[in-house]
């Protein structure tokens, strides 16, 4: 039996993914990361204002990257998991709460 030359052709294609959601989760984490340095060094300085200030900002950045992490996993690929694992272990160390519970402990927040 032979097949027709267009079942061959689709067969031995290969489907590229693309990289972006995994890109997007990386760069929303690390800004998740840099706002946990800010936020240590403002409240480090006594300006526990502007900490407060900055939750908000954090916590949406926060999200995003919890959504582009999720939805770079269900894309798939190898580069895409990579990326979400990282950016999701990124976000367990740089996670608003963490900070918070950090900073009360310290007593660097009043």
């Amino acid at each position: 039996m032979t097949e027709l030359p267009w079942v061959i052709e689709t067969r031995a294609t290969t489907r590229r993914r693309n990289p972006i959601w995994g890109v997007l989760a990386l760069v929303a984490s690390a800004l998740c990361g840099a706002s946990f340095l800010v936020g240590m060094g403002i409240a480090w300085v006594d300006l526990d204002g502007l900490v407060f200030w900055l939750l908000p900002v954090w916590g949406i950045v926060t999200l995003l990257a919890i959504a582009f992490a999720i939805t770079a996993f269900v894309k798939r690929g190898s580069a895409n998991i990579t990326m979400a694992a990282i950016s999701g272990g990124l976000l367990v160390i740089s996670n608003p709460v963490v900070f918070l519970i950090v900073a009360l402990g310290l007593g660097l927040l009043q």
